[in-house]
């Protein structure tokens, strides 16, 4: 086959060898074209539009690791006074609250608390008492809560 193109190639006049020439780098750019360029300058399009999301995801990563690091911190301070520290912590829930200790657990009481003073206690009796919930009985009443929350101190915490 190749002989046979050579063949036509030699007896072709001057001006079809430079149509050939035309049509051949033509037919060479048009496939550069669609195999290597336009998939590479469609995906550079989206990238540039997608470039946003992704920076604002990052950041909201970046955020979540220094907000992880910040607990991590907290989490591995000691706790001198585990049963003090919950004390403290039920002045989030205003005057409604009281403590019942019993050894290493303890009851909590409260009547009308906002949730998010609810939140806010819970979030402290973890972090700064390093305590967790075992029961919780609750009842919501006018948006606000009423209940006990049966809380587990850390080993070490007798009354």
């Amino acid at each position: 086959m190749m002989q046979t193109l050579h063949q036509y190639w030699l007896r072709a006049s001057a001006r079809e060898q430079v149509a050939l020439r035309i049509a051949a780098t033509l037919l060479v750019l048009a496939l550069v074209w669609w195999v290597g360029l336009q998939p590479a300058l469609k995906t550079l399009k989206n990238a540039r539009t997608q470039a946003p999301v992704v920076r604002a995801q990052y950041e909201q990563m970046l955020q979540l690791q220094a907000q992880a690091a910040a607990m991590r911190a907290q989490v591995q301070q000691p706790v001198s006074d585990p049963k003090a520290v919950l004390q403290d912590s039920i002045s989030t829930l205003e005057n409604n609250a009281r403590v019942a200790l019993a050894g290493e657990r303890a009851t909590v009481s409260f009547k009308q608390a906002r949730p998010a003073d609810l939140a806010l206690w819970l979030e402290q009796l973890r972090l700064k008492a390093h305590s967790s919930v075992l029961e919780m009985h609750m009842t919501q009443a006018a948006g606000l809560w009423s209940g006990s929350v049966l809380v587990q101190l850390p080993s070490g915490a007798q009354p």
